[in-house]
């Protein structure tokens, strides 16, 4: 445990260090070149599709989900992305630039593949998204479609992490904290090199033991340049007999809405294939602020049913006010810096959607400043009036505070036990 709470220390004052130095314009070059690189890949690649997805038809399942796919030709043999939807309205998912069709259906018999007689949709791509995203889409499900659905294929989560889905996002394999892909290595690469860090199928939603249906799920969501490991004490502490670990990891320099956006997404297919009715989720730091966003969508969509309890620790919900300056002036600028910015149009409507009627928000602040980069009160990477923006109270179902730094709020032992209680609590109580 000593070494696990030196480690934590040590990230906290590396993301401290590190934004102190990129300020200053000391920052190594390697990281940048490194950025650049996977910002002008990203560029030169990856899209967005978006749009409006309708039905003509009228619906003998509300509860059936919707998928569109993203494909590589007209007629369906490459598939490139998907996603699910749990209902009609604006839709958007990852595309590349030689993305050449969406296809969509109503998922009525709930195979996760499409069946005759399902409600349809093709749609040939605009060939502007070869230069730059699209957002004005119209998808609208027919009782038949005009040419032929794409070639049979296994059902579409048996993709997931195939060379198949050239998005490769994994979902629901078992593995173990120890895994490489949550060594602090892998958490490097998915600050620097985002999009590489999904190409290497780094990116997702793991268990760290098989799922049981009568148990309710626990998804941890670390932060900027964290990992899963990150959260070894509080899921040592969880009580296994009424849940289950899952963990997040996603590349922390990417953008926070296309990040919460495609979390909605997975989690939308793991509901549909596992059936949970609850899941809660404990988040630290930016991890936090992608949670709210992720929540948010949830609202804008009127879906996440399964939304419960959520905890927050020492999350910038603020922003960050050093991070203005490196959009102004870096070289180079992490997509996630441009949503942390205290000015930023992310931050000023991230409270905007309330969250959904199920979910819950249990807000845990840090107040020991022992870091000798800021005076300012926090917890030495995170100001308190950034943990305690009043937006972030004002919908809070509980506030707690801990004479904790950025890195010892994972480990303390009074912690672990009030979010254990957060997430057993059954009605809303202004403290635990």
């Amino acid at each position: 445990m000593a070494a696990g709470n030196a480690r934590h220390r040590c990230t906290a004052i590396a993301l401290a260090a590190l934004i102190a130095l990129v300020a200053l314009g000391l920052a190594g070059c390697t990281q940048f070149v490194r950025l650049a690189n996977d910002i002008r890949e990203t560029g030169d690649r990856l899209r967005v599709a978006g749009g409006e997805l309708t039905s003509e038809t009228s619906s003998p399942c509300a509860d059936c989900p919707y998928v569109v796919m993203v494909l590589a030709d007209d007629q369906g043999r490459s598939l490139h992305n998907f996603r699910v939807f749990e209902r009609p309205g604006r839709f958007q998912l990852a595309a590349l630039n030689d993305s050449r069709a969406l296809f969509a259906f109503h998922d009525l018999d709930r195979s996760f593949t499409y069946t005759p007689g399902e409600p349809a949709a093709w749609l040939d791509l605009p060939a502007r998204l070869a230069e730059r995203s699209v957002d004005d889409l119209l998808l609208r499900l027919r009782a038949t479609v005009d040419r032929q659905p794409p070639q049979a294929l296994p059902p579409l989560y048996e993709l997931r992490g195939t060379a198949l889905t050239q998005i490769d996002v994994r979902l629901a394999q078992v593995v173990p904290l120890a895994d490489e892909r949550f060594s602090p290595a892998s958490a490097d690469i998915g600050m620097w090199e985002p999009i590489g860090f999904m190409k290497s199928g780094r990116a997702g939603i793991f268990f760290l033991e098989p799922h049981d249906p009568a148990r309710t799920p626990v998804l941890y969501v670390h932060g900027m340049g964290g990992s899963p490991r990150d959260f070894q004490a509080l899921i040592d502490g969880l009580d296994r007999q009424r849940f289950e670990p899952w963990v997040l990891a996603y590349p922390s320099g990417l953008d926070l809405r296309a990040s919460g956006d495609g979390l909605v997404g997975l989690l939308a297919e793991l509901q549909l294939r596992l059936g949970f009715r609850r899941l809660h989720i404990v988040a630290h730091s930016v991890g936090g602020v992608l949670v709210r966003e992720t929540l948010a969508e949830c609202s804008r969509t009127r879906g996440c049913a399964w939304a419960g309890h959520f905890v927050s620790l020492s999350s910038p919900f603020g922003g960050v006010s050093v991070v203005g300056a490196l959009v102004d002036y870096a070289a180079v600028v992490m997509p996630v810096w441009r949503n942390l910015a205290p000015q930023s149009e992310f931050l000023a409507t991230l409270f905007d959607a309330p969250l959904p009627s199920t979910a819950h928000h249990h807000l845990v602040f840090g107040y020991r400043n022992a870091a000798t980069l800021s005076r300012k009160s926090g917890d030495g990477v995170i100001a308190l009036d950034s943990q305690l923006r009043a937006a972030a109270q004002q919908q809070a179902t509980s506030l707690r505070g801990f004479d904790d730094d950025h890195a010892s709020i994972l480990t303390n032992p009074q912690v672990v036990r009030h979010v254990n209680r957060a997430t057993r609590a059954r009605a809303r109580a202004r403290h635990l």
